[in-house]
């Protein structure tokens, strides 16, 4: 997989926020089918800044390292728990897989 980003489309679930929002993910996450990311959605606004984004938190058992992802959407295979691992590039740019030990669902000061 290439090095990079791709604006994307995080599509979130409060009410006083806009339905969808713009967000650089890195290319590896945004092409994981798992996540929920889709294109960018024209003259959607980025993310705003008092915004933290819903998240998985995992693991993986034979390093012992701990990461995490966003999820686009609450409808994504790894929010609904349809998928339970996600692959993460790690900074010598090998592949690991991840299980996930826990969801965070997004959040925002008004």
């Amino acid at each position: 997989m290439t090095a990079g980003r791709t604006l994307a489309t995080y599509n979130t679930d409060l009410y006083f926020l806009p339905p969808q929002v713009n967000i650089d993910v890195p290319n590896n996450l945004f092409t994981d089918a798992h996540l929920g990311w889709t294109a960018a959605t024209a003259n959607a606004p980025r993310s705003p800044r008092r915004m933290k984004p819903r998240h998985a938190i995992g693991f993986n058992a034979a390093t012992g390292r701990r990461g995490r992802v966003l999820v686009a959407d609450v409808g994504a295979d790894v929010w609904t728990g349809v998928t339970t691992t996600w692959t993460m590039i790690q900074n010598d740019g090998t592949a690991l897989v991840m299980t996930v030990t826990g969801l965070v669902g997004e959040k925002a000061t008004v």
